[in-house]
């Protein structure tokens, strides 16, 4: 279990990302829904559609199914190049007949700069059942793709949690490129040897998944 006792603790991240990539603290994102703008270095994002989690509960005798989701488009600006648009959706599906059947989640994220290109972030769930579930897949332009897995580890602890505390990006040969923190205090950490336009491409991948930070946490709640 995570609690707000561990006000200062960090995610467990590779020390060779760490060694390079300095950290950047997050503000704004507990009232992005609100159109308050979110910050981390020299990035500012800000919803411009959306941003509520919506539930919906069916039980039928023994039957239970819950269902969630969270829409919502921003805008992205700072870095290389300077302005983006984001449009993304995450969502779970659980059901269970006095004990779990399904326990889907997944997460899309289509970001597109000024000008031409886009990227597309993709992230689904392994579907556990008993055990933490969790999120991977990878954002791709088409020429570069880079993995993103959730991470359900502190730094220091011998144990994993069910709630996620972040998420990892590594490039083609498994090298840890970035991180994003979604367990308060909330922290970015990009390579700064990237190329420009990848440095902000994850930045804008980061602004989803920490508005998503919240719909997230519940991946693992049980019905």
């Amino acid at each position: 279990m995570l609690s707000a006792g561990c006000s200062a603790a960090r995610m467990q991240l590779d020390p060779a990302l760490t060694a390079k990539a300095p950290e950047q603290a997050v503000s704004g994102t507990a009232f992005a829904s609100f159109r308050k703008p979110v910050t981390f270095g020299a990035y500012t994002a800000t919803l411009t559609k959306g941003g509520f989690k919506t539930s919906k509960s069916t039980s039928v005798g023994p039957y239970q199914r819950k269902e969630s989701k969270q829409a919502f488009d921003f805008s992205l600006v700072g870095g290389t190049p300077a302005s983006w648009a984001g449009s993304c959706a995450y969502g779970t599906a659980k059901q269970g007949v006095l004990f779990p059947i399904s326990n889907d989640a997944g997460f899309v994220c289509t970001m597109v700069p000024q000008g031409a290109g886009g990227w597309q972030l993709e992230l689904k769930s392994q579907g556990k059942l008993y055990g933490p579930n969790t999120l991977s897949g990878s954002m791709t332009d088409g020429t570069t793709t880079l993995s993103i897995a959730m991470v359900h580890k502190l730094a220091g602890s011998a144990f994993s949690s069910s709630a996620p505390v972040g998420y990892e990006i590594r490039d083609a040969g498994g090298v840890a490129v970035a991180a994003v923190q979604i367990f308060n205090p909330q922290f970015v950490w990009i390579d700064p040897g990237l190329a420009p336009e990848v440095q902000t491409a994850i930045a804008a991948a980061a602004a989803g998944l920490l508005v998503s930070g919240s719909a997230a946490s519940d991946i693992n709640d049980s019905q």
